[in-house]
C-alpha cells in the first residue's frame, strides 16, 4: 500500500494523536476496504485543492518532529517546505501587545532579519504573531504560520486574505474541514516550539498560552529568548518570570543576533 494512504488511516484511526510516538508504519497494521478507499478520496481532495502533504519518512517531513513526544503522523501545507532550507526561529506572545512590544518587533526583528534571513514560525493569532509574520513578509523571508483548524476553515479568519504571499506557508495537522477546538492549541504550540531552533517568547502575562509553549520548547531542548520589561508594566509576568527562570534576555537585534550565533549557527546540524 501507499505509505501516504496507510499514515492517513493511522492518522484518523488515532484522532490524530500518536500515543506511542510512531514515526513507521507497524508490520502488523491492518485496515478495512473501506478505510483505504476514504483516505485514497481524501488524498486525491488535497490534490485538486493544491495543499500538499507530508509523513514521517518522507522526504519532506521536519526533521525537527522526529524526536518529538508524539510526532505527528499527518501534516498538511499550503506554500513551500522553508523548514527544508531555512533554520526556523518560532515567535510567540500575547494577543493583548503592548505598543512598545509591537514598535520593539517592527525596529529590531526587521532588522535582524535584514542580517539573518531566517523563517519566522508562529501561530497566527492576532497580536505578536500575526506582528512576526507580517514583518518577515515586510522583509522577503519566509514564515510559516501553524494553525489549530484545517487548512480550509483558517483561524483566525483573516489569515486567508492579510497573509497571501510565496513567504507564507500554513501548516496544520488537522484535516483541512477540521473546525477550531480549544484543545487544538496545545497540539498546535508543540508544532511552533518543534519548529524552531529556538523560541522567542516576545510578551506575555504568567497565565498565558505563549507559556505552554515555552513549556513544550524546554521540553524539546530548545533555548528561550524573552525581552527585559519593568515590573510595574501589565501584561509582562511572563517575560520577568522566564528571566527569573534563566531564558536569554533580548534587549535589541545585536542581542537576537549574538545568541542565535552561539546557539544554532555554531552546531554542527546541516541544512538540506
Amino acid at each position: 500500500m501507499n505509505t501516504a494512504i496507510a499514515f492517513k488511516i493511522l492518522h484518523r484511526r488515532l484522532k490524530f494523536r500518536n500515543p506511542n510516538h510512531l514515526l513507521k508504519i507497524p508490520p502488523d497494521f491492518g485496515w478495512t476496504h473501506n478505510e483505504e478507499i476514504q483516505a485514497e478520496a481524501y488524498l486525491q481532495k488535497l490534490q485538486e485543492l493544491s495543499i500538499n502533504y507530508t509523513y514521517p519518512g518522507d522526504p519532506l517531513y521536519p526533521k525537527n518532529f522526529l524526536k518529538m513526544k508524539e510526532p505527528p503522523l499527518f501534516i498538511e501545507y499550503i506554500g513551500k517546505p522553508f523548514w527544508m532550507k531555512h533554520w526556523c526561529l518560532s515567535v510567540v506572545g500575547t494577543r493583548k501587545m503592548h505598543g512598545l512590544t509591537g514598535a520593539w518587533l517592527k525596529e529590531h526583528l526587521s532588522a535582524y532579519l535584514k542580517i539573518q534571513p531566517i523563517c519566522i514560525v508562529s501561530g497566527g493569532a492576532y497580536g505578536v504573531d500575526q506582528m512576526a509574520h507580517l514583518i518577515a513578509m515586510k522583509e522577503q523571508v519566509p514564515t510559516v504560520v501553524v494553525v489549530p483548524s484545517g487548512l480550509v476553515d483558517l483561524y483566525p479568519k483573516n489569515l486567508k486574505h492579510d497573509f497571501d504571499s510565496d513567504h507564507v506557508c500554513f501548516f496544520s495537522e488537522f484535516e483541512i474541514d477540521q473546525p477550531l477546538r480549544k484543545s487544538h492549541f496545545y497540539f498546535r504550540n508543540r508544532l511552533i516550539a518543534a519548529l524552531g531552533e529556538m523560541t522567542f517568547m516576545v510578551q506575555a502575562d504568567v497565565k498565558s498560552g505563549s507559556l505552554l509553549t515555552v513549556h513544550h520548547a524546554l521540553e524539546f531542548g530548545r533555548p528561550i529568548l524573552t525581552l527585559p520589561a519593568h515590573p510595574a508594566l501589565l501584561g509582562f509576568g511572563g517575560n520577568i518570570k522566564l528571566l527569573q527562570e534563566g531564558a536569554y534576555m533580548v534587549s535589541d537585534s545585536l542581542d537576537l543576533a549574538e545568541v542565535w550565533n552561539a546557539e544554532v549557527s555554531s552546531t554542527n546540524c546541516l541544512m538540506i
